[in-house]
């Protein structure tokens, strides 16, 4: 695909908002489904066996990678290629917010489902342009910025979509609080709009190159990226997938367990965030190996506060706090690196299907996190994720060596 893009400039306040309300306004969808639904669905006496089909919602985006090459192809060129996507989907995922102020879920729960299975969907497509945008816009000094971000924005979006909406909705109802999601989505809308120059105006030549998976495989960068994210992550989401059970066996109390996996965990990743927007311009990819290394310890720390038993809730619950800030800052430094994985001729097929493989090493090492701990203790989890993020330390290094990152096309960022 032959592109040819004019200079553009744009200032770090309008880079760091276009992209903080891009993935804030995907979060918010996601936490209202995984926190705030179920929740009021429950309360007003809805059967568990329909509580688990929300899960269902989760489905686009695990398999957003099937369609990412329509994103990367078509586009309104003298809108702004991935514009047209964003702004198409953030006014789809409000207007569909609208609608279900019709559905109260208590008496159309089908009917949510399936508006809430289409806002999933128009979430997980702006998804794939707002990371192609990302490959595409910004330069390796920039990435950081970009990744920090994108985590702000998603730790605001959740607790925007439990925090702001639970208590519209207990005060106002349920279809006041569908029209306030739509408006909150709207808002996090502008940036997109204002921020014109963030997206240069690209020449594309269709017919020399069609975005697809095949080409995605062919890419040497690309399959040892996945290598990588296999190495990478898998002690990180061993550790993390059991922590919430941890902390019932460890005697804190529900409203403990919901502060720290709640409001608590997301203030630390928005403090993580925006520390480590800073810190990942100075450490490069040496971020990788210290967040890695500080994961490792505050799992091994855990692991200790397992085996002794009787520790005192106040030491765990600073633990986890440090481990989602920890989460945070290595999901900060990943997504800086995995920008530089994806070839600019189909950015969004290739981080979705990066994301995708994340998805899927999540849900297996959840499975193993369950069979270790019920066998072995919780212990001998925590001790495997730290072993194995001391690994992935160790080896990033030589990993990435063999990985030739893409050269995007360049974002000149003013004072």
């Amino acid at each position: 695909m032959n592109t040819k893009a004019k200079p553009q400039h744009a200032s770090n306040l309008k880079v760091a908002s276009l992209f903080a309300g891009l993935y804030a306004a995907q979060a918010i969808t996601g936490s209202l489904v995984q926190t705030g639904l179920p929740t009021v669905l429950r309360e007003s006496g809805t059967a568990l066996d329909k509580l688990g089909m929300l899960s269902l919602i989760f489905l686009p985006w695990a398999c957003k990678f099937l369609w990412a090459p329509v994103v990367d192809r078509y586009g309104v060129v003298r809108l702004g290629h991935r514009r047209t996507w964003l702004l198409a989907c953030q006014t789809l995922i409000a207007i569909s917010f609208m609608a279900m102020a019709w559905f109260p879920p208590q008496e159309h729960f089908t009917a949510l489902l399936v508006l809430l299975l289409a806002i999933a969907f128009f979430a997980a497509t702006q998804d794939i342009a707002t990371d192609a945008l990302a490959v595409e816009a910004v330069d390796e000094r920039c990435r950081g910025l970009v990744s920090g971000s994108s985590v702000f924005g998603g730790y605001f979006g959740f607790l925007l979509g439990v925090g702001a909406w639970l208590p519209v909705y207990a005060t106002f109802g349920w279809s006041a609080s569908m029209i306030f999601m739509a408006a909150l989505v709207l808002v996090m809308t502008l940036p997109a709009i204002i921020a014109r120059p963030v997206e240069a105006i690209i020449q594309k030549d269709q017919s020399s190159y069609r975005p697809g998976l095949k080409a995605a495989f062919a890419s040497a960068s690309l399959r040892r990226g996945l290598l990588f994210l296999l190495v990478y992550q898998a002690g990180l989401r061993l550790g993390m997938s059991l922590i919430g059970p941890y902390l019932i066996d460890a005697g804190l109390d529900l409203s403990q367990i919901g502060w720290l996996k709640g409001v608590g965990g997301a203030v630390a990743g928005l403090g993580a965030a925006l520390l480590g927007s800073v810190f990942l311009r100075h450490l490069g990819r040496h971020a990788l190996v210290g967040a890695a290394l500080l994961n490792a310890s505050v799992f091994a720390a855990l692991g200790l506060c397992a085996i002794f038993g009787s520790v005192p809730s106040q030491l765990i619950g600073s633990l986890v706090l440090l481990q989602a800030a920890a989460a945070a800052f290595s999901m900060m430094a990943l997504y800086a690196t995995m920008i530089g994985w994806c070839s600019p001729n189909q950015a969004g097929t290739d981080f979705a299907l990066l994301q995708s493989v994340d998805a899927i090493l999540a849900i297996g090492f959840s499975i193993a996190a369950g069979f270790i701990s019920q066998n072995a203790g919780h212990h001998a989890n925590f001790a495997i994720a730290a072993a194995l993020l001391v690994i992935a330390a160790m080896s990033s290094t030589r990993l990435l060596r063999g990985i030739l990152p893409t050269k995007p096309r360049r974002l000149i960022l003013s004072n």
